[in-house]
């Protein structure tokens, strides 16, 4: 249902310059929100590696957002915190992570007619990168925004009104099972 209505979107070419996919964890929602950039950019410019590009993090068009730890000194991405690792500090999207948005956003796309910006854990916005954020998506830019929250609650009403939300349910057990299935 998802997949038909993110393709209508890139079809009909009606996009809009920012997106909340919210739900669950592990539903989909980055997988999702990176097939449905690479199709934007393969309508547009017909690169058919767009999707790899994207997920390999090496597209010149697009930013990943993701929250951050302070580790011994350190900003650390989430991504690249050891699992076992017991953090005492809590993830946060910092505002010098919203502020470098603005600067991607003010150079010229190289390979595709808008630029991308995937904001992973939305939720996890300081007040501050909140406020940022939210000046930068009432300015009108060349850049498609995605965030992604399993915490819809924890954004700010006024985030969520300049974003088009999209709703990802929990996998129905009829779901799963194709699911499991399919990996054996």
């Amino acid at each position: 249902e998802i997949k038909l209505k993110l393709e209508r979107i890139v079809q009909e070419n009606v996009l809009t310059n920012a997106y909340i996919f919210y739900g669950p964890e592990h539903v989909g929602k980055k997988e999702i929100a990176l097939r449905f950039i690479a199709e934007i950019i393969r309508t547009n410019n017909s690169d058919l590696q767009a999707y790899s590009k994207i997920k390999e993090n090496n597209y010149p068009d697009y930013l990943k957002i993701e929250p951050t730890y302070l580790s011994k000194g350190n900003i650390v991405n989430q991504s690249e915190i050891d699992k076992e690792n017991d953090q005492k500090t809590s993830p946060i999207i910092r505002i010098e992570q919203i502020r470098n948005i603005k600067n991607f956003l003010g150079k010229r796309s190289i390979q595709s007619s808008k630029k991308f910006i995937l904001i992973e854990n939305a939720h996890f916005l300081n007040e501050s990168s909140s406020n940022c954020l939210l000046k930068t998506l009432e300015e009108p830019t060349n850049g498609v925004f995605i965030l992604l929250t399993s915490k819809l609650n924890l954004l700010l009403d006024t985030i969520i009104s300049r974003c088009q939300t999209i709703r990802f349910k929990p996998y129905t057990n009829l779901e799963l099972k194709h699911l499991l299935n399919q990996s054996k």
